[in-house]
């Protein structure tokens, strides 16, 4: 009898392990990649923190995020797949009045998120280029416009300077800053407004992207061009396929370079507007 109780309960033991074996070995992930920008949709309505870890914010499902893989060793040996969400790539009524900063680290299971394309509507720049190792580039493209056609060459020097900034987010509203810091996300912004994206239309042969949304957007950037209906409001983004560059100097030595700021630069209904892009290092 106590020979058959010991047998009983090793078999329990062996089953239990090899149940939680199988549930792991079941559980599948989603690919990220190594670009920047990998963009997934959830699937199931993700709670997460915001960076005090007091405010909790609530992503619906459907909702496209943008991640950062976030798989350690032990992880990647296993399959498993972890990211953090880009909390300052999604719409101001999701991230709230918060600066850009990472969720908690999450569980990339197919259960939870689909990986998808990249959007068309933040397709006016490259998502997807990336530099090698040891380059002396290194990509920086966000999204962010800011008017004028390259990144000033007083930026660390001058304070408290402002321009107008526009940016599409990755769960797809257009968000236009009427006077936000220049370069800088690390502060606290309340868009001036912030509007669903309706409808796209893509003109490729001229770089043109073509924003149509319900909300009305400023006229600094949009025209109005339907009183009713879903694209009652018009933004485009135009794609010029010029760049412009900025020789940042080390502050202990003027004359040594630290940095060259690469810009691309665009249109937004006919004003210009620029994305730094690039960071080049001397060699």
């Amino acid at each position: 009898m106590i020979l058959k109780q010991g047998l009983l309960g090793l078999g329990i033991i062996l089953g239990i392990g090899l149940s939680a074996t199988t549930v792991e070995a079941a559980t599948k992930y989603v690919k990220v990649g190594n670009t920047e920008h990998n963009y997934l949709k959830t699937k199931q309505t993700i709670k997460t923190t915001g960076p005090t870890k007091k405010a909790q914010v609530t992503i619906p499902k459907g909702t496209i995020v943008e991640v950062k893989d976030n798989s350690h060793a032990a992880d990647q040996k296993h399959g498993r797949v972890y990211v953090k969400l880009e909390m300052g790539r999604l719409s101001y009524h999701l991230r709230g009045d918060q600066p850009q900063y990472l969720s908690r680290r999450l569980a990339a299971t197919t259960a939870r998120f689909q990986k998808v394309r990249v959007p068309q509507y933040v397709q006016y720049y490259s998502t997807q280029k990336t530099y090698p190792t040891g380059a002396r580039r290194y990509r920086v493209a966000d999204g962010n416009l800011y008017a004028g056609i390259k990144v000033p060459a007083n930026l660390y020097t001058t304070k408290n300077l402002t321009a107008p900034r526009l940016y599409v987010t990755a769960d797809g509203y257009l968000e236009y800053y009427k006077s936000a810091p220049m370069m800088d996300l690390n502060v606290a912004q309340t868009p001036t407004v912030s509007a669903k994206i309706t409808k796209v239309k893509v003109v490729r042969s001229s770089g043109l992207r073509m924003l149509y949304t319900k909300t009305a957007i400023p006229a600094a950037i949009s025209d109005r061009v339907s009183q009713t209906g879903d694209q009652q409001y018009l933004t485009t983004i135009k794609r010029r396929y010029r760049y412009s560059a900025t020789v940042c100097y080390q502050r202990d030595r003027p004359t040594s370079v630290s940095n060259i700021q690469v810009a691309a630069q665009y249109l937004v209904k006919g004003h210009d507007f620029f994305m730094h892009t690039d960071d080049v290092m001397p060699d």
